[in-house]
């Protein structure tokens, strides 16, 4: 089989495939029919393995790491909508020929 790289790969298949290899190896197979089977790294399988011992199958999942989505935001959901329907109407066929000679004035003085 062909080996990927596991950070590649999504949340989900990693974990299927960490919790295939801790099975394999509670069931008797070595190390290597496990990496073979499994198409993990050795370090991953003897980690999900770790990760069993300490604190069962609830700790066999890759955890997830990084900030929560939109938790850097500056603005709020209202000041967002705001910008973006004052985009939505100043862009496209409503943009006069005034408008588009000034941005293009303005970045020619940039």
């Amino acid at each position: 089989m062909e080996r990927t790289e596991a950070h590649k790969l999504p949340r989900i298949v990693l974990n299927e495939r960490r919790r295939r290899a801790v099975k394999m190896r509670l069931n008797g197979a070595t190390i290597a029919e496990t990496v073979a089977q499994c198409e993990l790294g050795w370090s991953a399988v003897i980690r999900a393995l770790q990760a069993y011992e300490r604190d069962d199958w609830k700790a066999v999942p890759v955890p997830i790491v990084g900030r929560p989505s939109g938790s850097g935001r500056q603005l709020t959901a209202e000041q967002e909508k705001r910008i973006q329907q004052l985009i939505k109407d100043r862009t496209g066929a409503q943009a006069t020929s005034v408008d588009r000679l000034c941005n293009r004035r303005a970045a020619y003085r940039c």
